[in-house]
Protein backbone atom coordinates (compact mmCIF):
# COMPACT_ATOMS: atom_id res chain seq x y z
CA UNK A 1 0.00 0.00 0.00
CA UNK A 2 2.68 2.65 0.85
CA UNK A 3 4.56 1.24 -2.08
CA UNK A 4 1.46 2.82 -4.42
CA UNK A 5 1.64 5.54 -2.39
CA UNK A 6 5.42 6.44 -2.68
CA UNK A 7 4.92 5.25 -6.61
CA UNK A 8 2.45 8.03 -7.41
CA UNK A 9 4.68 10.77 -8.08
CA UNK A 10 8.83 9.78 -8.24
CA UNK A 11 10.38 12.96 -8.58
CA UNK A 12 7.81 15.16 -5.78
CA UNK A 13 8.64 14.65 -1.99
CA UNK A 14 4.88 15.56 -1.41
CA UNK A 15 3.14 12.52 -2.51
CA UNK A 16 -0.39 13.03 -0.98
CA UNK A 17 -0.74 15.95 -3.07
CA UNK A 18 -4.15 15.54 -4.99
CA UNK A 19 -4.10 11.84 -4.01
CA UNK A 20 -7.89 12.23 -2.92
CA UNK A 21 -8.85 14.09 -6.42
CA UNK A 22 -7.95 10.35 -8.08
CA UNK A 23 -10.99 8.28 -7.60
CA UNK A 24 -9.52 5.56 -9.74
CA UNK A 25 -6.30 5.32 -7.25
CA UNK A 26 -8.37 5.74 -4.11
CA UNK A 27 -10.55 2.33 -5.34
CA UNK A 28 -7.45 0.77 -6.32
CA UNK A 29 -6.21 1.27 -2.46
CA UNK A 30 -9.21 -0.03 -0.40
CA UNK A 31 -9.22 -3.09 -2.82
CA UNK A 32 -5.24 -3.84 -2.23
CA UNK A 33 -6.75 -3.62 1.25
CA UNK A 34 -9.43 -5.14 1.89
CA UNK A 35 -8.04 -8.03 -0.06
CA UNK A 36 -4.88 -7.99 1.63
CA UNK A 37 -6.81 -8.29 5.05
CA UNK A 38 -9.09 -11.17 3.57
CA UNK A 39 -5.96 -13.28 1.74
CA UNK A 40 -3.83 -12.88 5.28
CA UNK A 41 -6.75 -13.41 8.38
CA UNK A 42 -9.37 -15.90 6.05
CA UNK A 43 -7.49 -17.84 3.50
CA UNK A 44 -4.48 -19.73 5.75
CA UNK A 45 -5.04 -22.41 4.11
CA UNK A 46 -5.25 -21.75 0.51
CA UNK A 47 -2.53 -18.76 1.10
CA UNK A 48 -0.23 -20.25 3.13
CA UNK A 49 -1.09 -16.98 5.53
CA UNK A 50 -1.52 -17.50 9.35
CA UNK A 51 -4.24 -14.31 11.12
CA UNK A 52 -2.73 -11.57 12.51
CA UNK A 53 -3.44 -10.14 15.64
CA UNK A 54 -3.76 -6.28 16.40
CA UNK A 55 -0.14 -6.12 17.50
CA UNK A 56 0.98 -7.15 14.71
CA UNK A 57 -1.29 -5.59 12.10
CA UNK A 58 0.15 -2.69 13.83
CA UNK A 59 3.87 -3.62 13.64
CA UNK A 60 3.23 -4.37 9.93
CA UNK A 61 1.28 -1.12 8.71
CA UNK A 62 4.53 1.00 11.20
CA UNK A 63 6.99 -0.97 8.83
CA UNK A 64 5.24 -0.13 5.60
CA UNK A 65 5.13 3.70 6.89
CA UNK A 66 8.83 3.79 7.59
CA UNK A 67 9.23 3.59 3.59
CA UNK A 68 7.22 6.78 3.06
CA UNK A 69 10.28 8.23 5.02
CA UNK A 70 12.90 6.33 3.60
CA UNK A 71 11.42 7.25 0.05
CA UNK A 72 11.88 11.16 1.16
CA UNK A 73 15.22 10.94 2.28
CA UNK A 74 16.11 9.20 -1.20
CA UNK A 75 14.55 11.87 -3.28
CA UNK A 76 16.65 14.78 -1.47
CA UNK A 77 20.08 13.20 -3.25
CA UNK A 78 21.01 14.27 -6.39
CA UNK A 79 20.79 12.62 -9.49
CA UNK A 80 22.82 13.85 -12.46
CA UNK A 81 20.80 13.69 -15.62
CA UNK A 82 22.64 13.01 -19.26
CA UNK A 83 22.31 15.30 -21.74
CA UNK A 84 21.32 13.21 -25.12
CA UNK A 85 21.63 14.21 -28.37
CA UNK A 86 19.49 14.45 -31.45
CA UNK A 87 22.09 12.13 -33.31
CA UNK A 88 22.30 9.35 -30.62
CA UNK A 89 20.34 6.16 -30.84
CA UNK A 90 19.02 3.76 -27.80
CA UNK A 91 20.15 0.93 -27.63
CA UNK A 92 17.20 -0.90 -28.72
CA UNK A 93 17.08 1.49 -31.87
CA UNK A 94 14.12 3.66 -30.68
CA UNK A 95 14.94 7.23 -29.23
CA UNK A 96 13.67 7.85 -26.09
CA UNK A 97 10.66 9.40 -24.89
CA UNK A 98 11.23 13.26 -24.30
CA UNK A 99 11.24 14.28 -20.37
CA UNK A 100 11.29 17.16 -18.23
CA UNK A 101 8.79 19.20 -15.51
CA UNK A 102 7.40 21.23 -18.67
CA UNK A 103 6.08 17.52 -20.17
CA UNK A 104 4.29 16.74 -17.11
Amino acid sequence: VFNEINSRDMEKINVFRGMFQSWVFIAVMIATVVFQVIIIQFMGTFANTVPLNWQLWLISVLIGAVSMFVAVFFKFIPVKERKQTITSKHHDGYEPLPTGPDLA
